[in-house]
């Protein structure tokens, strides 16, 4: 099930990106689903690295966290 998230989170990115490059070459407005989808993408991303940097912290003070060590 990640792959699939993975692979569509990237398909989105990358339509947005070149939707984005695309829109500011012509010199035209972004649509309103293309600016919403990229904030949504962002804000996914900022979350995940927040809490990926924590849990990378965590293991790095030692701090037992019982689903990583089930692994």
């Amino acid at each position: 099930m990640i792959e699939f998230t993975v692979f569509l989170y990237g398909l989105l990115s990358a339509f947005v990106l070149m939707a984005a490059e695309q829109n500011r070459r012509l010199a035209r407005p972004n649509p309103a689903m293309v600016t919403v989808v990229g904030w949504g993408l962002f804000s996914m991303s900022s979350t995940l690295a927040v809490l990926f940097g924590a849990v990378a912290l965590a293991l790095v003070l030692g701090v037992p966290i019982p689903e990583l060590s089930a692994a």
